[in-house]
């Protein structure tokens, strides 16, 4: 006489395969909010060029920092949602790759998201060494003879970022230590040179997510 045995749960995966989350759905909302940052960057470098030209004296500068005022604003608004959610998803695709190929990785998953309060070297380098490990992880085992899946995504990604943080950083110091016009001109002109870089990086990171998102998909 059976007892209920149809209720009993399956056998064969290990328990860690439970941690198991598809990271399409947050892929998708990363893809909205990266190309809202690009366009609200897009709008601060015409506002930092428009800047650039008031201090040259040939744009009304009340409006050019009106114009700036606004971008910023509006960067930043976009900007803070997108690392939240960007932040979920590293740490979401973390766990997933450490189900794939716990060897791979030295410290928990949490560290995931430890690295993004790491001022700058958190950020680039370390965040980095993150993403290449889940790329590995997620990426499949190249057949006898055939060639591993590129990493050019993560090296785009993590180079145009970091170089665009720099250049931030740069301008923002050029800024602030400027006593002429012609130093400050220099600052907005290190500004643009930023928010075009933030831009690539945005499309990187697009494609970043897109594709580790696809890789564990098919895993």
């Amino acid at each position: 006489m059976s007892f209920g045995t149809r209720s009993l749960p399956p056998l064969g995966a290990p328990p860690s395969r439970s941690l198991l989350r598809s990271p399409r759905g947050l892929a998708t909302a990363l893809t909205v909010l990266l190309a809202l940052c690009a366009l609200t960057r897009l709008l601060l470098l015409a506002a930092d060029a428009g800047w650039y030209l008031a201090l040259d004296g040939t744009r009304d500068t009340d409006q050019a920092r009106r114009l700036y005022t606004m971008a910023t604003s509006g960067s930043l608004l976009a900007t803070l949602p997108t690392a939240v959610v960007f932040i979920v998803w590293f740490h979401r695709v973390r766990v997933n790759a450490g189900v794939y190929a716990p060897e791979l990785f030295r410290r928990g998953p949490g560290w995931a998201v430890a690295v993004w309060f790491i001022p700058f070297v958190g950020w680039t380098f370390l965040a980095h060494g993150v993403a290449t490990s889940i790329w590995a992880a997620s990426a499949p085992k190249p057949a006898r003879g055939g060639a591993p899946v590129s990493t050019a995504p993560v090296t785009a990604w993590s180079a145009t970022f970091g170089a665009a943080m720099l250049a931030s950083l740069v301008s923002a110091r050029m800024d602030g230590a400027a006593g002429t016009q012609a130093g400050l001109r220099d600052a907005a002109l290190v500004a643009m040179v930023s928010d075009l870089l933030f831009v690539v990086a945005a499309g990187c990171a697009v494609v970043l997510v897109r594709k580790v998102s696809a890789l564990q998909a098919q895993r």
